[in-house]
């Protein structure tokens, strides 16, 4: 009984991954479509949709458990607090507020690579 559970469970996270991954592609192709029409309002609604995605998405890294805080001393938890506010997924967060900040808003825009992709990569423009 228990197999039959954990075999439901990963064909519905299955579907749910592929159907996320389907609405980020159409955003993304509506945001190409829009750029390519120059349409500023609508390119800049899903720019920010896009990017709300991506910060959504990465809600999960800056969780608690997966912060590494270093509690053993007052001094090491308070290096481990600084590291997260200066570390690379803040850093990728702030950058993804900072999109409409960018000098070709809507319509010319680099997205940030988010830190376990940045491996050897620049910013993924879109």
């Amino acid at each position: 009984m228990n197999n039959n559970f954990y075999k439901r469970l990963a064909q519905v996270e299955a579907t749910t991954a592929a159907t996320k991954a389907e609405l980020e592609e159409t955003l993304k192709a509506a945001y190409a479509r829009a750029c390519e029409e120059q349409n500023e309002e609508e390119a800049a609604a899903l720019a920010r949709k896009i990017r709300n995605k991506l910060l959504d998405n990465s809600d999960s890294q800056m969780t608690l458990d997966r912060l590494g805080l270093d509690t053993s001393t007052a001094t090491k938890f308070i290096h481990s607090l600084t590291n997260i506010f200066t570390g690379a997924w803040a850093t990728y967060r702030q950058a993804l507020r900072d999109l409409p900040e960018q000098g070709g808003f809507p319509f010319n825009i680099e997205f940030p690579t988010p830190p376990d992709a940045e491996e050897g990569s620049e910013n993924e423009s879109i």
